[in-house]
């Protein structure tokens, strides 16, 4: 008996030391900010990316090139059944094969703007619309290798919402205006045709499709997006050490009425492999009626935009530690928090950071607090 009760007891033991180990199942989510809005608050973050990139196309791979026109766009048109698997992920990169008639051109008679929109609606064809354009990119020819793939990383990368339509391809701009002239703008693969999809087209100022201008062009466009997937399905939010909600989709909630002189929150991820993360900084805000004075922010960043250096000031820079964060959750530079100059500033060179949306995290001893700023 004596025996087996000691088995028992050293099983307990592995077990429990097994457990207390036991690692998380995907990366934590960043709070990038919580702000009063009308009777509640409005927390917004960051899920985690994965190590895994999605191409997302309606396309094959370069084969040739057409197009005279003088006003030419070229899409692929992705819909919510398209982009369910990779909801949430980033857009980051746009691939495309740049292309011009080196029969009647020694050089490309026209440049380009990578497009990007949203909400996209498809009916009749006077019934045809894009949505909203939330990313454009106007590219130098110089930067470009014609007749290859390129590949062009987004200023910002754009979430995936499969909740409405996404849109990708690029605008042909300044071009010739030489009508005899075959311009090329437009590479195509070898087909076959993805109709109203794979081969959408904005021509003379109407949205159209490869097929519908040219029943002979079985065709597509040669469009590809990259895409961060996201390790996430949704989120539980804590409220002050609270659990309040569970399984939230997307990357934003509104809590209504909230109470208290200080309102802190941290979210964990329930994992798409199963399981959930290790939950959040926290990120806390002063309750309403609370003035600033009582409950500071913190800390302070400027200029923003911030072009070559990054000035942050608070009462308590010398106890903490700085991160800057990409919007993909990524840390860009760590640092311990020290002031600088007799103003009580610290100051972090941003100047080799790529344009863009960053955010400043603040780590002390009394939480975590996140400030966002723009680098041009």
């Amino acid at each position: 008996m004596k025996n087996l009760f000691t088995h028992l007891l050293l099983l307990s033991i592995i077990i429990i030391a097994f457990t207390s180990n036991a690692q998380p199942d995907c990366n934590p989510a960043l709070i990038t900010n919580v702000e009063h809005e009308g009777s509640g608050n409005r927390i917004t973050w960051t899920m985690p990316t994965g190590g895994e990139k999605i191409v997302i196309s309606n396309g094959g791979d370069y084969w040739n090139c057409t197009g005279d026109s003088e006003d030419l766009g070229v899409y692929h048109r992705f819909t919510q059944e398209n982009l369910a698997t990779i909801n949430g992920g980033k857009l980051s990169q746009v691939v495309f094969t740049p292309v011009f008639n080196k029969v009647y051109q020694t050089k490309p008679g026209h440049t380009y703007t990578i497009q990007i929109y949203k909400g996209g609606i498809w009916g009749a064809a006077g019934e045809r619309n894009p949505g909203t354009l939330v990313s454009s990119k106007k590219l130098d020819n110089n930067d470009l290798l014609f007749h290859k793939e390129n590949t062009i990383t987004l200023d910002i990368p754009v979430t995936i919402d499969a909740s409405q339509e996404l849109w990708i391809g690029y605008y042909c701009t300044n071009i010739d205006t030489i009508l005899s002239v075959l311009k090329d703008p437009a590479s195509i693969d070898a087909g076959p045709l993805k109709e109203g999809f794979g081969n959408v087209m904005f021509y003379q100022n109407q949205w159209t499709t490869l097929f519908e201008q040219a029943s002979s062009m079985n065709y597509n466009w040669v469009i590809k997006g990259i895409v961060q997937t996201v390790e996430g399905e949704s989120v539980n939010i804590y409220f002050n050490g609270d659990n309040i909600e569970s399984n939230i989709t997307g990357t934003t909630f509104f809590h209504e009425n909230p109470t208290g002189e200080e309102h802190c929150y941290k979210v964990e991820v329930n994992c798409k492999v199963g399981g959930i993360s290790s939950q959040s900084d926290e990120f806390c805000i002063p309750g309403v009626g609370v003035t600033e004075n009582e409950k500071t922010a913190r800390f302070t960043v400027y200029p923003n935009p911030a072009k070559n250096e990054l000035r942050v000031t608070s009462y308590v820079l010398q106890d903490g530690v700085i991160e800057i964060y990409d919007v993909m959750g990524k840390v860009q530079k760590s640092r311990k928090a020290e002031k600088q100059n007799s103003e009580g500033e610290m100051i972090i060179d941003i100047a080799n950071l790529a344009a863009g949306i960053y955010f400043v995290r603040l780590i002390d001893g009394q939480g975590s607090y996140v400030q966002k700023f723009i680098k041009e």
